[in-house]
């Protein structure tokens, strides 16, 4: 009996050494796995910097063509906002000048009167003064001859509907109206007329556009 008392504490010891070796056994081991896990970051953050590196490794060797467009662009880019804004200019004037052929027309009828200036009676400089201030609020002086120094010059071949008219006894403007088209200008001619549209007379005469 005695021998068999104590020998069962040798086996308690070892099924407790078994069971304490296993345990550290399996203590080692979670400890080893986070050690492995951790060790997975490094390798995880190498893979978007091979990413980020392919883009720039592209454009680091671009081909003959993309080179040719990525010049090209700036230069068709700066074409197409002047081409732009020329044709906004142009679209602007030729509104303007339409409402100065507007303004002209309303007062078809008006009988003359030297020295009138509106919006009953007009003489031809007075009749050019009125329009274009309540069509376009440009300010003209009431004298032909000085109205033919405001404005930019402009070639006969090139009138268009609202520009000035005058007509000139050699350089000195003698007769002022507004140029209508087709060669006709809205004028009022002198007594006894009324405001009309008319044909322009002669060759003596220059264009002056204000719009």
């Amino acid at each position: 009996m005695r021998v068999s008392t104590s020998s069962r504490p040798a086996r308690t010891l070892g099924t407790g050494t078994v069971a304490l070796s296993v345990g550290l056994g399996l203590l080692a081991g979670g400890l080893g796995t986070p050690q492995s896990v951790s060790a997975a970051p490094p390798a995880l953050k190498a893979a978007p910097q091979a990413l980020h590196a392919a883009p720039q490794a592209l454009h680091a060797a671009p081909t003959a063509s993309n080179l040719a467009a990525a010049r090209a662009m700036p230069q068709v880019s700066a074409v197409a906002i002047r081409t732009t804004g020329t044709v906004n200019a142009a679209a602007k004037a030729q509104l303007a000048g339409n409402r100065v052929i507007t303004e002209a027309a309303k007062h078809k009828g008006k009988r003359y009167l030297f020295g009138a200036a509106g919006p009953k009676r007009f003489d031809c400089s007075g009749f050019t003064l009125y329009v274009y201030k309540k069509a376009v609020g440009k300010k003209l002086p009431h004298k032909a001859n000085l109205q033919q120094r405001y404005g930019k010059a402009v070639a006969k071949s090139k009138a268009r509907p609202g520009d000035l008219i005058i007509i000139r006894s050699g350089s000195y403007g003698t007769h002022a109206g507004i140029y209508a088209g087709g060669g006709k200008m809205w004028a009022a001619p002198r007594t006894g007329k009324t405001v009309t549209k008319q044909k322009i007379w002669g060759k003596s005469y220059v264009v002056r556009r204000l719009v």
